[in-house]
């Protein structure tokens, strides 16, 4: 049978621990625990909401920032593009002005040649031969024509305007001169010869001359056509050296008329 166990000397208690509490049993949330202490609240568990919607906004928004920026780089892009396809053209150099001193030193030799030739001839002298006189006033006019032409595409090349009143006021009295008097010799030449076919229209349309009538009808026309074609000349020379035309229809019909006839009759 087994010993009953001593008592510690001295009346000492003994070093041996005592028993552990048993384990608190599991209360319900809000319970006090059975010991009586009071114990923190377990944490709540946690609400992930907040967050989703955080994501949602925040990808939402960095979708809107990619599309952009995406599309103000193209823009941007074109933008490069276009400037760099509208790049500004280079600035011509202005042209040097043309050179017209060949036309200057033409309208100046010209003009000159034809002064001279006019100039004496103005107020010529009267035992002068008409004929010499008339030659020297046409061709002097048409030499100073040809230098005031000169001069006038110097000016519209150059925009340069030079001193040419004198040969221009020489030209006009020449014209005066000598086309006026060319004009009246040339309405008197074309008068004359119109006369004469207006004299001879019976004749002209009939079919019962006689040979002498024939002959003298000839004769007269050809006289007509003679001063007719005389006189338009002298409108023509005037109007060659000065631009002045005249109505000569009257004229040319009655070289229309006659011209037929003298084909017959010869």
């Amino acid at each position: 049978m087994p010993l009953p166990p001593k008592n510690p000397a001295g009346g000492k208690p003994t070093t041996s621990r005592a028993p552990s509490k048993p384990a608190a049993a599991p209360t319900r949330r809000g319970a006090a625990p059975a010991s009586g202490r009071a114990q923190a609240p377990a944490a709540e568990p946690r609400n992930n909401m907040p967050l989703i919607i955080g994501g949602a906004v925040a990808g939402v928004v960095l979708l809107v920032i990619l599309i952009v920026v995406f599309s103000g780089g193209d823009d941007h892009k074109s933008d490069k593009v276009s400037k760099k396809s509208a790049a500004p053209e280079p600035v011509a150099k202005k042209a040097p002005p043309p050179d017209v001193s060949g036309l200057e030193a033409t309208g100046k030799s010209k003009c000159e040649e034809g002064q001279r030739l006019i100039q004496p001839r103005l107020n010529p002298d009267p035992s002068a031969p008409k004929d010499r006189v008339f030659n020297d006033l046409e061709n002097g006019l048409k030499i100073i024509n040809e230098g005031l032409e000169a001069y006038k595409k110097a000016t519209t090349l150059a925009g340069k305007k030079y001193p040419i009143e004198g040969y221009q006021r020489t030209r006009e009295q020449a014209i005066r001169v000598f086309c006026t008097s060319l004009e009246s010799e040339g309405v008197k030449s074309c008068d004359a010869g119109l006369k004469i076919v207006k004299a001879s229209e019976s004749q002209i349309v009939s079919n019962t001359l006689s040979d002498d009538d024939k002959a003298k009808l000839l004769a007269e026309l050809k006289k007509a056509s003679e001063l007719l074609r005389n006189g338009m000349g002298l409108f023509e020379r005037s109007r060659i050296v000065s631009d002045r035309t005249f109505d000569t229809t009257q004229y040319q019909e009655a070289l229309k008329v006659i011209r037929p006839k003298i084909a017959e009759l010869k």
